[in-house]
């Protein structure tokens, strides 16, 4: 078959340079190959050869040609969205936890050439919104943030059969993709270190009680008492709601009212460095008369660096996450055996006043 030469119409049998809009149609005439050939080897299956889907990707790229969504869809039966669909709560919008976990997964999905579909509805009305995508199939999978124990989404889309992944972990983690911390094992750790230097009043200033990673941070901090022995009473939890962005200071100011307290343990920066008027305001000086650690989230927006080396910091990306979130279901998307359990690294920054000690620590 003779090769056609693709040329830029400017108006009825008129011809010049190189047209604007090529089809796959275009491409399949100019390689003398089948429409679904040129489709299977432009989404890189493996049953179009290597030399095949080269040639075929070379030639999109000389000629500038884009994809069509809905002719995509009607080959692969994929349509390369991605639904994340939030609590309608206005505080959430700007939360720089929820802000931060957003940049991630837009900059895996722009580099991966996915769309995410973020959406809001009444927590009662959600599960309606996710079957209306499951239904018309409009969505290729779904980003779970924020579980809740007995999380009627996880149940839903386990059921379903549909590909999701899931922002930190709920009940029977084994069935589903992931994207977590240890939240056990880091606050795990803290509680061990501050103990072990003499700490025996500790606030732990916590997220909201009804989600997992909170509950799995608690489950950290009671573990670490019991494996050293120590009164239960060592540590006293004061829960903030969701979000945290604005519990800092009060939650502070309420945990210095015991007068022995001389740590605090905190389950975010933000509520640390919003917990800091407070500790003025009492005369409590960190590094000096009382101790502060926490986990930090490395908010881009938010500069800590007047506190490195005052504070003990564990920093864990939550941009990263977000990413990864985005790596994971993809995979799951192309190819329905994969599952991804990810932990996200974390790294700790051990303040001045503490003495880190393995042994009993780790």
């Amino acid at each position: 078959m003779a090769r056609k030469s693709f040329h830029k119409r400017t108006g009825p049998g008129k011809k010049t340079g190189t047209r604007s809009s090529i089809t796959i149609k275009d491409l399949a005439a100019e390689l003398d190959l089948s429409i679904t050939t040129i489709s299977r080897a432009l989404n890189g299956y493996d049953d179009v050869g290597a030399k095949t889907r080269e040639r075929v990707r070379e030639a999109a790229r000389k000629h500038g040609y884009r994809p069509n969504r809905n002719a995509q869809r009607l080959v692969t039966q994929r349509t390369h969205n991605i639904a994340w669909i939030q609590a309608d709560n206005d505080k959430k919008f700007v939360d720089p936890h929820f802000v931060e976990v957003m940049a991630g997964v837009l900059r895996g999905a722009r580099m991966a050439n996915y769309d995410i579909v973020l959406t809001s509805d009444n927590t009662e009305h959600q599960i309606g919104v996710y079957d209306r995508y499951v239904r018309d199939n409009s969505v290729d999978g779904f980003i779970v943030d924020l579980p809740q124990h007995n999380d009627p989404r996880i149940r839903y889309l386990l059921d379903s059969g549909k590909p999701f992944i899931v922002h930190s972990r709920a009940e029977n983690p084994d069935q589903y993709s992931w994207v977590d911390i240890d939240n056990p094992g880091i606050y795990k750790r803290l509680t061990k270190l501050l103990v072990a230097n003499g700490h025996e009043r500790i606030a732990f200033l916590n997220g909201d009680a009804k989600f997992t990673f909170a509950s799995a941070r608690q489950s950290g901090v009671e573990q670490a008492l019991k494996e050293m022995g120590r009164d239960p009473k060592t540590v006293r939890t004061f829960n903030a709601t969701h979000p945290m962005v604005n519990a800092g200071y009060q939650l502070t100011k309420k945990a210095l009212m015991d007068g022995d307290v001389s740590a605090i343990l905190y389950s975010s920066a933000l509520m640390a460095v919003e917990g800091y008027g407070a500790l003025m305001q009492a005369g409590r000086k960190p590094g000096r008369n009382i101790t502060i650690a926490t986990m930090d989230d490395m908010l881009n927006y938010l500069d800590l660096s007047p506190y490195e080396g005052i504070f003990t910091f564990v920093r864990s990306s939550l941009r990263d996450a977000g990413e990864q979130l985005v790596k994971g279901i993809i995979e799951q998307c192309e190819n329905r055996a994969a599952r991804s359990q990810t932990i996200i690294p974390a790294r700790f920054l051990i303040g001045r006043d503490l003495q880190d000690n393995p042994e009993q620590t780790e």
